[in-house]
């Protein structure tokens, strides 16, 4: 079998060969590379580890596979900051201990369900 870091060479191999700052990439596909039939979790959390260091950012998405993004690409990304997102009050709260960050868990469902609504 093929160790993640010779999975990594060659998934940024053909990541860098398509020419693109992100894509796609299926279980399928990693498979074939590693010469694998199962994709364990202990080889996928190495192999988004090994492929870092060649400038590619490796994560599963929900639809299945995998989503893949140079990290340079994000240099120019603009900041998200709490003081900026987060009200004065929030911030205060979360400090003193009167919220808890599950407080904030209805809104980031009920943005999952706007999305799915979306589609």
């Amino acid at each position: 079998m093929i160790t993640p870091h010779q999975t990594a060479i060659l998934l940024a191999v053909i990541l860098n060969r398509s020419e693109q700052s992100r894509a796609r990439v299926s279980a399928k596909t990693i498979k074939l590379l590693a010469d694998r039939r199962h994709l364990r979790s202990a080889f996928v959390l190495e192999l988004i580890s090994e492929i870092a260091e060649f400038g590619w950012i490796l994560f599963e998405i929900s639809s299945g596979g995998f989503g893949a993004v140079q990290a340079k690409t994000l240099e120019a990304a603009k900041p998200v900051t709490a003081k900026r997102f987060l009200m004065d009050e929030e911030r205060r709260a979360l400090r003193q201990g009167t919220t808890t960050p599950e407080t904030f868990e209805r809104e980031l469902k009920s943005s999952d369900e706007e999305a799915v609504d979306e589609e």
